[in-house]
Order: C-alpha cells, then structure tokens, then sequence
C-alpha cells in the first residue's frame, strides 16, 4: 500500500466522520422552521388573548370574524401547509438520498467484495485442508483399527480349521513385525499379535490331543478286535516273543494319555536329529513377549510417593546413547503420571517397564531391517 492510498484512505475516514458527526441532522433542520415562527404564533395568540368581542353589533362581530380568520389563515392552517410541504418534501428527500446512497455505496462496495472475496477464499481453503486432515487422520486411525481388529478375527477364523491350516498362521503370525509403519498402534498391535499367537497355538495343542486321543483309541480297538479275531495257536517258544507280543502289551495297558514328549516308545525310533519346528519361533515370541510384561517393578519405598521421575533423568540414565520423548514415551505406552511445573513426570516404578519397551521396540526394528 502506497502513501498516496494511505492519505486517501484517511481523508475518505475524515469525510464520512465529519457527515457522523454533523451539527444539524434532519431532523433538526425540519424543526426548525417550525421553531421559528413560535415567536410570532406566540404573539398572535397573546393579542387576541382574553378579548371579547361586541359581537352583538355589526362592528364588533367584524373584528371577532376577523381575529378568528388571522389565528385560523395566519396560525393554525399556516402550521399545517407547512408540515404537508415538509412531509413532501421529505418524501422527495427519500428517494433522492435513496439513489445518492446508492451512488455512493457503488464506490466502495465492488472494493470491499474484492477484499471480502480474498478473506473467504483464505478461510474456505484453511476449513477444506483441516477438513482434509481430519478425515485422512480418522481414516489412518481406522485402518490401524481394523488391521488390529484383523489380528484378533484369526482366532475366529481359525475355529474349524485343520491344524496344518492353524500352524501355518501361526508362522506367519510369529514373522510379523510391527515397527514404524504402525505408529503408536505399534505396541497395542502387538499385543493383540501375541495374544492370537497364544490362543492359536493353544487350539493346536487343544487338537493334536483330540487327534491323538482318538488315535489311540483306534489302535485300542483294532488291537482288541485282532486279538478277538485270533485262532488258538502253539505256545511260542520261550526265546522268541509272538509275533503279536507288542498287541498284547498295548491291550494289557490301561489307555492314559501321556504327556507330551514323556517315555514315548517312537521316540527311540527317531533319528538323532530332531524335526524343525516351525511354531518355534512364534512360541519364543510369546514367551519374550510374557517374560516383559512381567518383569518386576522396583517396590516402592514409600507408596504414597507422589511421581517424580523426570523425562530428563530417563535420558541420563540412558547414558546419551539412546534419547526419547514424552511421545517417544508415549508410544511406547507410557504417559505422565502427574506434572512438575509445566513437564509431566512418571513413576519410578515405571522405569523397569520403560526399558522393557523400549528392548521391544529396538528388537522390532532390527527384525524389520533383517527382513
């Protein structure tokens, strides 16, 4: 803006408070003329005032007509030609000043638009973006939820499944990581992770000792039905066992569902090497995942201790290697447990539990750089 608009811009201001701010409004001027001849309508009235007139003679009746045609012609009739003429040109002043105002206002309104128009278009943008980012923060935040939702389902549709099916979405399972990409979801993912890998494997034990249950009970009742099916034979000699020996044992045996891995007569039979298990990993993981979550917190000396530990204390004992945040903190699922001034603080307690995650945390992304 240049100093000959800025002088411009004042002198218009000046003007239209000097119209503000005018001395004689309509109203006043209208009302003056009025006020005007109250001197000589005052006048008139006090000379004819308390006057009687002889009005029982032609003379006297002549200058009572004649007093009353002054006050009537000169007075009231007078005051009523002025105000239909004033109302006239009232009236002519409505449509005049209707069409000057308008005239006027054409000078400045296209100018105000002008700028009106930038200040919307200003604002409209800023609602669209906050808009904008409402939504795609509503839609990041869902598809972390149902990716999540997506974790827990595959217990349910894991129900019925062999356990070939089960085993290997256990695998698959025990693989995942959940690093940056899943943002402060990461560790609400994993536990919903670990929690559909503890539940998935304990289907599978659940099954492979049904299967195994009605496996022996099969061989239990083909034995039976073999030894019901034998004819008399010789005795054996003494130094070579029948044939049938290991059929009779299996039926003089009580059937008992044996512990897994426990005196398995198989177990002999196999070969030095033992299979690969591929839930191996998926079982480690639960298992590091509980051993962390239980690790102990520190007893408090004194329970009713308010929280003190202070995010800056964190990073010293860190020793400067590793530095975190309070949303550092915060995503790894720890918030401020009171506030020192205007810093939140945390729990003593909760330092054990910090390290923990943060162990979590460091492995998930190395397995991620691994992959």
């Amino acid at each position: 803006m240049t100093d000959t608009t800025t002088q411009t811009t004042a002198v218009a201001q000046q003007q239209a408070a000097n119209i503000a701010i005018k001395p004689m409004s309509i109203k006043d001027t209208v009302l003056a003329q009025f006020k005007d001849t109250e001197a000589g309508l005052t006048a008139m009235a006090e000379k004819y005032r308390n006057v009687v007139y002889s009005v029982t003679d032609s003379k006297g009746m002549a200058d009572a007509k004649a007093a009353r045609a002054d006050l009537r012609d000169n007075g009231r009739r007078m005051l009523t030609r002025t105000e239909a003429a004033v109302k006239a040109d009232v009236n002519e002043l409505k449509a005049v000043m209707s069409a000057e105002v308008e005239r006027l206002v054409g000078i400045v309104k296209p100018v105000e638009d002008a700028i009106d128009a930038q200040i919307k278009a200003e604002e409209k943008r800023k609602a669209d973006e906050k808009a904008k980012r409402d939504q795609e923060e509503a839609d990041r935040v869902k598809a972390h939820r149902d990716n999540i939702e997506q974790l827990k389902a595959y217990v349910e549709q894991a129900e019925g499944q062999p356990v070939e099916v089960i085993e290997k979405a256990i695998a698959t399972l025990g693989e995942v990581t959940f690093g940056e990409e899943w943002e402060e979801f990461a560790q609400e993912a994993e536990a919903a992770c670990i929690a559909t890998v503890q539940r998935l494997l304990a289907m599978v034990e659940s099954e492979k000792t049904r299967i195994e249950n009605a496996r022996l009970q099969k061989e239990l009742a083909d034995a039976r039905a073999a030894l019901a099916a034998q004819t008399p034979a010789p005795a054996p000699a003494p130094a070579e066992p029948p044939a049938a020996a290991p059929a009779q044992a299996a039926i003089s045996t009580a059937f008992e569902v044996e512990p897994w891995g426990d005196d398995e007569p198989a177990a002999a039979a196999q070969p030095a090497a033992e299979p690969v298990d591929a839930l191996e990993p998926a079982r480690q993981r639960v298992s590091s995942w509980a051993a962390a979550r239980r690790a102990p917190a520190p007893e408090p000396e004194a329970p009713a201790a308010a929280p003190g530990l202070k995010l800056g204390t964190i990073n010293e004992r860190l020793g400067g290697a590793i530095t975190t945040s309070a949303e550092g903190l915060r995503i790894l699922g720890f918030e401020p447990a009171g506030k020192v001034g205007a810093h939140g603080v945390y729990r003593e307690g909760d330092f054990p539990l910090i390290l923990a995650a943060m162990v979590r945390h460091i492995e998930s992304v190395q397995a991620k750089a691994a992959a």
